[in-house]
């Protein structure tokens, strides 16, 4: 999710979007990293030789695999705030927005739950100083990131990590000023090869997405360096863009060798949103890997439901779900992504839940909600990860969901390999 997003009014769209007409969007692709400061070495001093790695493994077949999942969320994204210390100790960025720091019973505890996957965001300009033109990632942040992932694997858990909100830097790729966009760019690639070069020693358990939901509107968004102006790229220009970055996300990734060559690489569609990634005005990146690629969409629907426990002024808090419109919806939904796994590509349900009342009680038929989303998940090979911030799978002692049913229903859908 994005900025708090446990509760936040953020509106999921959906529906045919209308293409204006516009000149390409171009930004500088092929320009070097930041001048000002190099791109350091970041190899692992935990996995030092390449682990073998797994080459014949399709896409669908890890999306099968990777079962049902679940975020570690608001705690590794909770963020500094614009022109915050970036040299705080690690570990208190992680609990900014009221988590606990992360620790490895929290991934027994999950895996004892019933998931096989765990979707981790992160900050990672938490402790870079972008704002300077400074695009290095500290490397106590990518030390402390490279500890919680192999929390991860050593529970046995599939593990995405991507770069997610992050203070909401993206929004210089929609800048009047081209020298932002440009260095929008290079502090992109100069991320992730960072990033890329940190993990590339290790196997197919550990899949990189490239960003969260900022590839659409959000490219237009205010930042740190734009004094209050947002963007005013085009619907066209912006589809424009979110080629070009998802594109540059795979050369740049593949481009760092060792077992990232065959990484799964997760692409985050249109806004995440399902609607808004289903069209043709979306394309998947080009590959020189045969299917290793993945598309990522969230699914808050309805968002009165879903997001929201009160009114507010785009729509009416809506206490319980179930109608045949309601169903019927959903079904629409899930349905509009098959087109990509007949393609080849792994679709992952990025995020999925639902906001508890005001009360703090569960919603009526929250639980049948998130079966619903399962069952879809099960009949078209998706792989669902659970958005919670100790909202229903609490990471304090004693460490689990507060709800039975809701505890039963995900023991029950567990990855269980065919015998």
């Amino acid at each position: 999710m994005n900025h708090k997003k446990i509760l936040s009014v953020f509106v999921l769209l959906s529906g045919i979007a209308t293409v204006l007409s516009a000149a390409p969007f171009v930004f500088g692709y092929n320009e070097d990293f930041s001048v000002k400061v190099s791109v350091p070495k970041t190899n692992s001093q935990i996995q030092k030789k390449a682990a073998k790695m797994d080459t014949t493994m399709t896409a669908l077949e890890l999306t099968e695999k990777m079962g049902n999942g679940i975020n570690l969320g608001n705690t590794h994204e909770a963020y500094r705030g614009w022109k915050g210390s970036v040299n705080k100790n690690v570990k208190d960025y992680e609990k900014i927005w009221g988590q606990p720091v992360t620790n490895q019973d929290m991934f027994y505890a999950y895996k004892g739950a019933g998931f096989d996957s765990v979707r981790i965001p992160v900050a990672w300009t938490n402790m870079m100083d972008y704002e300077h033109g400074d695009y290095t990632i500290n490397v106590k942040l990518l030390d402390r990131i490279e500890e919680v992932v192999n929390y991860a694997l050593n529970a046995d858990l599939y593990v995405i990590i991507n770069d997610h909100w992050d203070g909401q830097w993206w929004g210089m790729f929609g800048s009047d000023d081209k020298a932002q966009r440009t260095e929008a760019i290079k502090l992109y690639k100069s991320m992730w090869t960072q990033i890329a070069n940190r993990f590339k020693n290790y196997d197919e358990h550990l899949i990189f997405e490239g960003a969260n939901e900022e590839l659409g509107g959000r490219l237009n968004d205010d930042t740190a360096l734009s004094k209050g102006k947002k963007g005013k790229l085009s619907e066209f220009e912006l589809y424009e863009a979110v080629k070009k970055i998802n594109q540059c996300f795979v050369d740049v990734v593949r481009g760092t060798g060792g077992n990232n060559k065959y990484r799964f690489l997760l692409i985050p569609g249109y806004d995440t949103d399902i609607g808004r990634t289903s069209i043709p005005e979306f394309t998947m990146p080009e590959d020189k890997v045969p299917n290793r690629l993945l598309i990522s969409v969230h699914y808050y629907t309805p968002s009165t439901y879903c997001i929201i426990n009160e009114d507010v002024s785009w729509g009416k808090n809506k206490e319980s779900w179930g109608t045949k419109s309601d169903i019927f919806v959903m079904n629409d939904n899930f349905r509009k992504m098959k087109r990509f796994v007949d393609a080849g590509y792994g679709v992952i349900i990025g995020e999925y839940g639902v906001a508890r009342s005001k009360n703090g009680k569960m919603k009526e038929n929250t639980v049948d909600w998130m079966s619903a989303v399962l069952d879809q998940c099960d009949k078209y090979n998706y792989c669902p990860m659970l958005w919670d911030c100790n909202t229903f799978f609490k990471k304090n002692d004693p460490m689990g969901f507060d709800n039975e049913e809701m505890k039963q229903l995900y023991l029950n859908r567990r990855y269980k390999p065919e015998e």
